[in-house]
């Protein structure tokens, strides 16, 4: 971290690597109880970094947003997981922690690191807690990295209240989803990544069944075939964007996974009975109902 605010350690091998807060908290932040110490966008950690990364302890709060690239991550009394762009790394002070690049891709992180007594009473009240959650493909935490960045007073605020609010957003989500079943879970994620094509194997890996018996669940709760449900999904999410966006049709295409734009529009007028062009003219004022395009009839189940 390149902020005289904190202090690495060093360390020698198999000792734990502190990151001590040294920076004095100013009379604003103080009075109000929280200072987003330092901020990062975009930081990159290169590939393999994390099996490079030593048992970590922070004396301040973090929060790290992966938005692209790929990483591994342990926090102490879990166990090390793969992450994936969308995904938050939350640490609060004192917890052992390890996370970073992958083998093969590197660790790209918006982030911010505070601290406070505000943050402190989040912390008591459960609302905060070391984890890695999902923040979602948006960068979240870019207008708050601005606000931070402002020195002005009513900024230095805005930036603290964005924070809170974020952190309140994060925890409810967290309870929402422990609370679904793994299918519902499983159908969250998979609107929450629009660009990734899943394989019935991946989603069985998701929620912790065999392949068989993931069609099967998978068809009892939606009607639907996996790879059938995959692809109307990313077609009628697609239909909306043409007609709230002027983004052009390659742009759409991409954003929901196709990278052959013709192939897209061939898929899309399968499902619609029209082009991509032709179903932005005809529906300039957007689709009221999406449940009133016809289900696709050409798509194959999953195998």
């Amino acid at each position: 971290m390149d902020d005289d605010k904190i202090r690495f350690d060093g360390y020698a091998s198999g000792e734990i690597a502190v990151h001590r807060l040294t920076g004095r908290m100013p009379e604003l932040q103080r009075r109000y109880g929280l200072w987003i110490i330092n901020c990062s966008v975009a930081g990159s950690s290169s590939a393999g970094s994390f099996r490079n990364c030593p048992v970590r302890l922070f004396e301040f709060y973090s929060l790290s947003h992966l938005i692209s690239g790929g990483g591994r991550g342990w926090i102490e009394n879990g166990r090390e997981t793969d992450l994936t762009p969308g995904q938050a790394v939350v640490i609060a002070p004192g917890d052992r922690n390890r996370y970073g690049g992958s083998d093969t891709l590197p660790y790209v992180e918006d982030a911010v690191r505070f601290c406070g007594p505000a943050a402190d009473m989040m912390r008591d009240a459960g609302v905060i807690s070391s984890g890695i959650y999902n923040l979602g493909g948006v960068r979240r935490l870019l207008p708050l990295i601005e606000l931070a960045q402002d020195p002005s007073a009513d900024a230095q605020i805005n930036a603290n209240i964005a924070l809170q609010k974020l952190l309140v957003d994060l925890y409810n989500e967290h309870r929402r989803r422990n609370t679904l079943t793994p299918m519902e879970e499983l159908v969250a994620e998979i609107k929450s990544r629009p660009d990734h094509w899943w394989t019935v194997e991946e989603l069985a890996e998701f929620c912790n069944l065999s392949t068989d018996q993931l069609r099967r669940n998978f068809l009892r709760h939606t009607g639907m075939r996996p790879k059938r449900y995959l692809e109307e999904l990313k077609l009628r999410q697609a239909a909306e964007l043409l007609v709230s966006s002027l983004l052009p049709i390659a742009v759409v295409a991409a954003k929901f996974g196709y990278a052959d734009p013709y192939h897209f529009s061939r898929r899309f007028k399968n499902l619609t009975g029209v082009s991509p062009e032709r179903y932005r003219r005809e529906y300039p004022g957007g689709l009221a109902d999406t449940n009133q395009l016809p289900s696709m009839n050409s798509h194959s189940p999953a195998s």
